[in-house]
């Protein structure tokens, strides 16, 4: 069978948005090192972007966060808290600030008690120190005798971890907690230069960081954050060097947008992070040498080191991580905001969302493992900028933010920044979170544009104007959403005349072809065969692979399926792809693990011809957000088995395969199907998100491994 890429499918439900006022109410990157530009060494790009010199907030408030947008004369006006004055907040030297939140990374992996001992690792001198506050697991690894019972403030002192403070275990989601850490930091341990790191679990833009797993995976809401630095922001005489997140999923516009009031530059990663997160012996050792260190010569240091410290660990291919400039926010955001009017405008708004999932993504965005809507944005710039000419301008102002980023095999032409995008909707919460995040009315009309779409509503004809209409305060206006969004599953539409994607005819041709007619091409997008098997006397969807050619012409699908499927000791798996490049396309299976739930990511070399096991990773929480860090190879003697979801009226779960221990030897390949009846019918995906089922037909598989179709159930 000719294997060939296919596009990753990505499903949503129905939703509908009402809305009024502006906005809602509650690989290694080709640059060399010697490219890399100081905030310090660089001049501000001529986009009439205010800076600090020359915000204008007469009359303003910022009692609930340090940043307003408002929207005036139809264009993004940005104001910001500013100091009369910035002096250092102490002598010379580095403190850095943990936000030590230890969730499960701690209670099962230990692995926020590894990185303070990478931290204590290195002999650094009394010009650097490390402060943390704990809390957020059940249980920490005994060696510091780290308390889960209660809050514990630590300081490195001479290579030892030192108790200086405990009181009642604190939510570490809630904005207080934080806030009172960072004010006591600041007062007790202040340093010319101060860092701030948050440690834990990330979900992105929406999600937030710092899941408590003492408290319902309750997390940190970039607006909490927010709320919880700009009540600290008088205490304070200059900003942080830098805030960083190790975490997943968090070097997005909106996180950006949020922390630039309160430092220079942004450490952390689009994608997710593998479950050795930073390299802190090299940071410390690095500092020790180098006490004077701004944030962007540290910075380059963390690119470099940390892509090491995943080929270390064995997990390069996933890496992206970024260093951003923000004070060269408000000119990407003010750039952002035209090329997002232009596409408000334009008249090829289905041109325009078909080529947005032509962008990377982050965080798996599939229906194994759930959906973070997080795309990178400069891929999502460059798929739109035939359509809005000044998207050239914004990914000049996005290069020039993104001072050093560094990519893996996966993600090689990532640009460092992630931005939200409506691919699947989980729930309409998401979309009010969403639009109290937006940097831009144009932008959020454009979403709710999609989100429109989704419901089968004319895009063309959608009159949302009111979004778009001069405020204050784009963060503070009237917002509605229809409760019944999201995603799953079940949600699963077939396709005919009333769809989005609308067919005329399915049949079998001369050559024994499964054929569907399209009734129109307005809205498709794509097309994958999709597969289930009856097991066990239920139907269980083993999901789809892109055997399946388009004519656009004739708006014709024909299908090459030949009854092979991927498969390991014989077992078909449900796999469904995660990323596609030139050189490899990554799938998902789920699977069990020793017993426990979780997804089997697996890869196809097209150079080589050959597939491999490229480990488990959980996904995202459907409930919290919570993305699971990066990839675990497996180990010699673990057991899987495959999993199979059952769609039917009476049982809405998975069932299993038989366990295969795993050895160095195990493979996977493309089998012929196993002795079973199968059904067999195209995915149509429309450009906002929707998946319609054709007609299917039956077909059996004997012990010999023919095929038998039934083309007569299409008469």
């Amino acid at each position: 069978m000719k294997f060939k890429k296919w596009i990753a499918a990505a499903t949503a439900g129905a939703m509908m948005l009402a809305m009024t006022g502006c906005l809602g109410n509650d690989d290694e990157d080709s640059s060399d090192w010697e490219d890399l530009v100081t905030a310090e060494e660089s001049t501000p790009a001529d986009s009439g972007a205010q800076t600090e010199d020359n915000y204008d907030n007469a009359d303003r408030s910022f009692d609930s966060g340090a940043t307003q947008l408002a929207m005036s004369n139809g264009s993004l006006d940005i104001h910001r808290r500013t100091r009369s004055g910035t002096a250092p907040m102490g002598d010379s030297g580095w403190t850095i600030l943990v936000y030590l939140c230890g969730t499960d990374l701690e209670s099962q992996y230990s692995a926020a008690s590894m990185d303070i001992e990478e931290a204590l690792s290195e002999s650094y001198n009394d010009d650097v120190r490390v402060v943390y506050q704990t809390g957020g697991t059940a249980e920490w690894n005994e060696y510091y005798g780290i308390s889960s019972a209660a809050s514990q403030r630590y300081v490195t002192n001479n290579g030892e971890l030192e108790l200086v403070e405990e009181f009642e275990l604190s939510p570490m989601g809630d904005a207080q907690t934080l806030a009172d850490f960072v004010s006591w930091g600041v007062e007790n341990y202040p340093a010319e230069h101060m860092g701030l790191v948050f440690w834990n679990h990330g979900g992105g833009s929406i999600s937030g960081v710092c899941f408590d797993e003492m408290n319902d995976s309750d997390s940190l809401s970039l607006r909490e954050i927010d709320s919880a630095l700009n009540s600290v922001y008088d205490q304070m005489t200059d900003k942080f060097e830098f805030i960083g997140f190790d975490a997943c999923l968090m070097s997005t516009l909106e996180t950006a947008n949020i922390v630039a009031p309160y430092a220079r530059y942004m450490f952390a990663s689009e994608e997710t992070e593998p479950g050795g997160g930073w390299d802190y012996n090299a940071l410390m050792g690095y500092l020790s040498e180098n006490p004077d260190a701004n944030g962007a010569q540290l910075g380059e240091l963390q690119c470099s080191s940390y892509y090491q410290h995943c080929i270390d660990n064995g997990d390069p291919d996933g890496t992206t991580f970024a260093i951003t400039d923000l004070s060269k926010i408000n000119d990407l955001l003010i750039a952002f905001d035209a090329t997002a009017k232009e596409l408000y405008e334009s008249e090829g708004m289905t041109d325009i969302i078909r080529a947005v999932y032509s962008a990377d993504n982050f965080g798996g965005n599939n229906r194994n493992e759930g959906y973070t809507n997080m795309v990178d944005m400069l891929g999502l710039l460059e798929a739109v900028q035939p359509y809005a000419p000044s998207a050239g301008t914004a990914i000049s102002r996005l290069n020039d933010a993104v001072i050093y980023n560094v990519n893996g095999d996966n993600h090689q032409g990532a640009g460092g920044l992630s931005m939200y995008y409506p691919l699947a909707v989980q729930g309409s919460e998401e979309l009010s979170i969403f639009a109290d995040i937006c940097t831009s009315s144009y932008y959020l009309a454009f979403v709710d544009a999609v989100a429109y779409g989704t419901t089968g509503g004319d895009v063309l004809n959608y009159d949302n104007s009111s979004l778009l209409s001069d405020c204050d305060d784009i963060w503070n206006e009237d917002y509605s959403v229809d409760s019944g969004v999201g995603s799953n599953y079940d949600d699963v539409s077939y396709a005919d005349e009333n769809s989005s994607v609308s067919i005329s005819d399915v049949y079998f041709d001369d050559e024994g072809h499964y054929t569907v007619q399209l009734a129109d091409m307005n809205a498709f997008n794509y097309a994958t065969c999709t597969l289930f098997m009856t097991m066990d006397g239920v139907s269980v969807y083993l999901g789809e692979d892109d055997e399946v050619s388009t004519d656009y012409d004739t708006m014709i699908l024909q299908d090459a399926f030949d009854g092979s499927w991927p498969s390991v000791n014989g077992q078909p798996l449900a796999i469904v792809a995660v990323t596609v490049s030139a050189d490899r396309t990554v799938y998902t299976a789920p699977i069990t693990l020793n017993g426990e739930q979780t997804n089997l990511r697996i890869e196809y070399d097209y150079n080589t011809s050959e597939w491999s096991f490229a480990g488990t990773w959980s996904g995202i929480d459907p409930e919290t957000g919570v993305a699971a860090r990066d990839t675990q190879p497996l180990k010699d003697g673990d057991v899987i088995a495959p999993a199979y979801f059952v769609f039917s009226d009476e049982f809405n779960d998975y069932i299993y395969g038989d366990d295969i221990a795993y050895s160095a030897d195990l493979t996977v390949d493309y089998s012929e199907l196993p002795d079973s009846d199968y059904s067999y019918s195209m995915s149509l995906y429309d450009i906002y998100g929707n998946s319609f089922y054709t007609p299917s037909v039956t077909f059996t598989v004997d012990e010999n491994g023919e095929l038998f179709f039934n083309p007569d159930e299409l008469a």
